[in-house]
């Protein structure tokens, strides 16, 4: 999406964002006029339920006249006058009489254009059997009489006669007039929930009753009824078992809701045109700018320095566009300047790595050469005469491509591979020693640095020193197997004394260990000239281990030290057991000089895969992690204590030889405080017999 839009978009969001609280006062606005009707509604029912008890209490006391009438009682002028003073000091009471025991009105009071018979029969009247019945004063139903809507009481005297009373509700329905002029209309429904005739207003509709699954509810707002929906709240009269009913028409009820909907939807697409057109306007003022300032970006970013920004109208942004020239200007004349000084640099840089007397090669994926010197070029064997491009030129040596990948997969230190790169120079053979190295910048690969040192005449030094040392090693036999021989006939004297006995025990311990020198030094010699022949026999590692360790009990136990070997039972290999078990002495041994008194040592094998691993674990100091491979070497002692420098640097020299020439390989674990493991893997299977070579130089 293009920055206009984007922008558009935002300044929208934003600016109508108050609006979503416009929708929840919308919203609380809308309850609000329903709950006004609500209560609107109750009130005004709970009112003409009111209006209905104060005329049932005048009624009560219109018949508080059966006191005088049970003191009249007897005397007919007396109770006519009692009955008569008591209708007319009542405008409401539309007819008062005195009811026999059969039903029949023996007296009464009452208008007589209203009530043109003489006397009726009041025996069905329901106050009047409901009075007899419970012996308690009593109501009958609402009903229209001469044009008058009246309700019927009947109080029960002593004498089993009954007053009776025709009671008008005119005054009632006058009341609930006024209070229902301007919210609907009111009236009266029964107990079964049928309207009341005569009182009040129309029902909503012919046949209407109250629902009589809503017979709890004092509120419903969809009462069906003619013009459409009505609302209705009811409020209980207990005297009466009546409920009185406010009903209003939906829509007029709740009509500042919809009013109030519309005013809402028209000020939110009167608030959303005006955001429009404001975000409208103010994106593509914002945005002129930054596509400008955006386009002069990448023309600067591609070297193109010959177009200013052009003028873009607000003030901060005229000030960024000046800014923005001013400082491509000083990019252009700043890059003027220093191509020149760095063309020279590269040029020095290139005639400085092009000369010197060592080999350079920058290679990247797949042996691709991103850079390379001439030396390095005659090296790998590439035309001297051609001139040299990174692109045609691929480093195609198996070893040197192995070496590449090998650094690239490693850390950024240095890989330094015994690799050697032989080429002639006229009828000499010159040897170079390969170096890589990773090359990365923030955190990205950039390649892999080869480094080629011509270390011939270095190796030709080494030869040199090796078979003169050999030679004089060898040479030594004969003598040393004289020294032995006149101090064994020394210790076998009979005429030595102690002194002399000693001096003899001294000097055979140290012609003992001048063999042991010199027995190394020539099977270094013999397997470095691949002239040691191995003979392979299927033995027991147990047995390997356990013959060690009983070897090596006694010194142990004199340096308090624990030698345990794992059972290994079923661990089987094929090779030269003399050879192996050397190893395993050599490894012990060494472990014997540095684990501190009261220490362990531990041996184990244990198949992993197709070959078998040898491990010895010591409690001693431990080795620094950088010198882990240096203890393998010739020669190469780390002097940690006294104990150290008890040998000459080449059990465990002999150790690794050994291990290479049954095709295995050889490391340690360790830290320093923390012991060390020293573990060897060999193959657990070797043709029954070979004879094999381990060459210190690979070609």
């Amino acid at each position: 999406m293009k920055l206009f839009p984007r922008l558009f978009l935002i300044l929208m969001l934003f600016a109508t964002l108050p609006l979503a609280g416009l929708g929840a006062w919308m919203m609380f606005g809308r309850q609000a006029v329903r709950d006004n009707a609500r209560v609107m509604h109750g009130r005004l029912a709970a009112l003409t339920a009111e209006q209905a008890e104060r005329t049932l209490e005048q009624l009560n006391r219109s018949l508080g006249v059966v006191e005088e009438i049970e003191r009249a009682r007897g005397l007919a002028r007396l109770e006519e006058s009692v009955v008569r003073q008591a209708a007319i000091a009542d405008t409401a009471v539309a007819l008062m009489s005195i009811v026999d025991a059969s039903g029949r009105e023996v007296m009464r009071v009452a208008d007589p254009e209203a009530f043109t018979a003489a006397f009726e029969d009041r025996a069905a009247d329901p106050a009047v059997l409901e009075a007899r019945k419970t012996g308690q004063v009593s109501l009958g139903v609402s009903r229209s009489a001469e044009g008058r809507a009246v309700i019927s009481a009947a109080h029960p005297l002593a004498d089993g006669r009954c007053l009776y009373l025709l009671y008008s509700l005119d005054g009632l329905a006058r009341r609930m007039k006024r209070i229902s002029t301007s919210a609907g209309r009111l009236l009266f429904i029964d107990a079964q929930g049928d309207p009341i005739a005569g009182i009040g207003g129309p029902s909503p509709a012919a046949g209407w009753r109250w629902p009589a699954n809503a017979e709890g509810e004092s509120w419903l707002d969809d009462v069906a009824g003619e013009g459409g929906t009505w609302v209705a709240a009811a409020a209980p009269v207990p005297a009466l078992g009546w409920r009185a009913v406010s009903l209003q028409l939906r829509r007029e009820a709740y009509a500042e809701e919809s009013a109030g909907a519309a005013r809402a939807a028209a000020f939110f697409f009167a608030v959303c045109v005006m955001v429009a057109l404001g975000a409208s306007m103010l994106s593509r003022r914002l945005v002129r700018p930054v596509e400008l300032l955006l386009s002069a970006a990448e023309r600067v970013s591609a070297n193109d320095f010959s177009r200013p920004v052009p003028p873009l109208g607000w003030g901060e942004f005229e000030r960024l566009r000046s800014t923005f020239n001013a400082m491509t200007e000083k990019v252009r004349r700043y890059q003027d300047f220093q191509v020149d000084k760095i063309m020279e640099e590269k040029a020095k840089i290139d005639a400085l790595v092009k000369n010197i007397p060592e080999g350079v090669l920058l290679a990247g994926q797949d042996g691709q050469a991103l850079y390379v010197n001439s030396l390095a070029v005659r090296i790998l064997g590439a035309n001297a005469a051609g001139k040299f491009e990174g692109a045609s030129f691929r480093v195609k040596s198996p070893k040197l491509i192995a070496l590449i990948e090998s650094a690239r997969a490693g850390s950024k230190n240095g890989q330094t591979s015994v690799l050697e790169i032989k080429m002639k120079d006229g009828e000499k053979s010159l040897i170079y020693s390969c170096q890589a190295l990773s090359v990365s910048r923030d955190a990205t690969h950039l390649g892999v640095l080869v480094l080629m040192r011509d270390v011939t005449v270095e190796r030709e030094l080494d030869q040199m020193k090796d078979e003169f040392f050999h030679s004089l090693v060898h040479d030594l036999r004969g003598p040393l197997t004289v020294i032995d021989a006149i101090v064994g006939t020394m210790k076998l004297s009979a005429n030595a004394d102690e002194r002399e006995k000693r001096y003899a025990e001294l000097g055979e311990h140290a012609s003992k260990q001048l063999a042991v020198l010199i027995t190394n030094i020539l099977d270094i010699a013999k397997i470095e000239s691949g002239t040691m022949t191995i003979n392979v026999t299927r033995t027991q590692a147990d047995a390997l281990l356990q013959s060690v360790r009983r070897l090596y009990q006694i010194p142990a136990d004199g340096k308090h030290i624990a030698i345990t070997a794992a059972p290994a039972p079923g661990v089987e290999l094929s090779c030269d057991a003399p050879l192996i078990e050397r190893v395993l002495t050599n490894l012990i041994g060494n472990a014997m000089k540095f684990t501190p008194m009261g220490g362990r040592i531990e041996l184990a094998a244990r198949t992993i895969g197709s070959d078998v691993e040898f491990s010895v674990q010591d409690s001693g100091p431990g080795i620094p992690v950088d010198k882990l491979d240096a203890v393998f070497e010739k020669f190469k002692q780390l002097d940690r204590d006294t104990a150290a420098r008890a040998g000459y640097g080449l059990g465990l020299s002999i150790c690794r030889k050994i291990v290479e020439l049954h095709g295995g390989r050889i490391w340690v674990e360790s830290a320093s405080g923390q012991g060390s493991r020293f573990v060897f893997l060999v193959p657990s299977a070797r043709p029954a017999a070979a004879s094999a070579g381990v060459s210190a130089r690979a070609g």
